[in-house]
């Protein structure tokens, strides 16, 4: 599958703020503790690829630094930041009863690719699909969707809903028995440009409250090498030749030795820890240098109407930062340079 590149939504602006927040006096920031309780999984098989931690020592690709090196002029490129896309190309994920009312899923073929429709057609058959149902903002739209009461898992690029209420897509896929699936879908399924579930690696706001993420994490780039993926991606849309430029799927981790207790935000020592002991996968294109997190858009009935991250990131403890750059500026500290690529396909099973 061959999908455009995405925008992120951040702009560089706001630098000059965070340095001023930085430097407020009485920021009560560095004083937080660490939340301790362990947050509840992605879903996925425990001994699957997200939810295993990495070895102390991992063998790292030959050509890491050089690899990294691209992926920081990405970095700049993108326009300076590593963000976390949350309610705009990012997705909700929804945990649906076993009465939520299933609809027959319309094939869009956006892409004028008639000849996927069969592949696809199972995923789009008798979809529980919630009323009110949100998909991200931005060209992606895309939506996860899982049902405990059949352990089945859904998601879905380019949902739309006509004003009939009827939903289509333009791809997609299901996973069955998805408590025992190790968080790859079948080729050429899914939602992502390398086939890996959106359920698997998006960063849920209830983690970060409780400072703990037990799985793999995402992040996405403006270069990703053309027709190569890594284990345990099933497919790419890479954009550039060259051997040092990461491949869709290829894993990373930040670097162990990296202090995260330097980090001023509980939520960036949340992340950081997750990097550093379960690693990065990088699943997709973007306009810029990002990393997803579940759409906070469903969450916010529950949280008085307000956007959960805007009280999770914040890099300086104060408030003071505009609410529209807290979700670009929390990674800020968090040292690219410090990334490790590991070997291609690492910890595919048979290797």
């Amino acid at each position: 599958m061959r999908r455009p590149a995405r925008a992120a939504r951040w702009t560089a602006s706001g630098a000059a703020v965070l340095a001023i927040a930085l430097a407020a006096p009485g920021s009560a920031a560095a004083a937080r503790a660490d939340a301790v309780n362990p947050a509840p999984d992605n879903g996925f098989s425990a001994t699957g690829v997200w939810n295993t931690p990495l070895p102390a020592n991992v063998p790292l690709a030959p050509n890491s630094q050089a690899i990294v090196a691209n992926l920081m002029q990405d970095k700049q490129t993108g326009g300076g930041l590593w963000g976390i896309n949350t309610d705009t190309y990012s997705a909700p994920v929804y945990s649906v009863g076993p009465d939520t009312p299933t609809q027959q899923w319309t094939y869009s073929d956006c892409q004028n690719l008639p000849q996927l429709a069969p592949v696809i057609a199972d995923s789009l058959s008798a979809v529980p699909t919630p009323p009110g149902m949100l998909v991200s903002q931005g060209t992606d739209e895309s939506v996860a969707i899982y049902q405990p009461s059949t352990d089945t898992y859904w998601d879905f690029w380019r949902a739309q809903q006509d004003a009939s209420g009827h939903w289509s897509a333009c791809w997609g896929g299901k996973i069955e028995h998805y408590s025992a699936n190790p968080g790859i879908f079948d080729n050429p399924l899914g939602a992502s440009a390398s086939g890996l579930p959106l359920g698997a690696y998006l960063i849920r706001a209830d983690e970060l409250r409780r400072g703990h993420i037990d799985h793999a994490i995402n992040f996405e780039t403006v270069r990703t090498q053309a027709n190569c993926f890594s284990w345990p991606a099933t497919r790419d849309d890479g954009n550039t030749p060259g051997p040092d430029i990461a491949c869709e799927g290829q894993r990373f981790r930040l670097d162990p030795t990296f202090n995260v207790n330097t980090l001023i935000d509980p939520a960036a020592r949340t992340i950081a820890r997750a990097m550093q002991q379960y690693g990065l996968v990088l699943t997709d294109k973007a306009g810029a240098l990002v990393t997803q997190a579940e759409d906070p858009r469903p969450l916010e009935p529950a949280n008085g109407g307000v956007d959960p991250y805007n009280k999770l990131f914040d890099p300086t403890g104060t408030g003071i930062i505009p609410e529209s750059l807290t979700h670009y500026l929390v990674l800020l500290g968090v040292p690219l340079s410090r990334l490790q690529a590991l070997p291609l396909n690492y910890g595919e099973p048979g290797r």
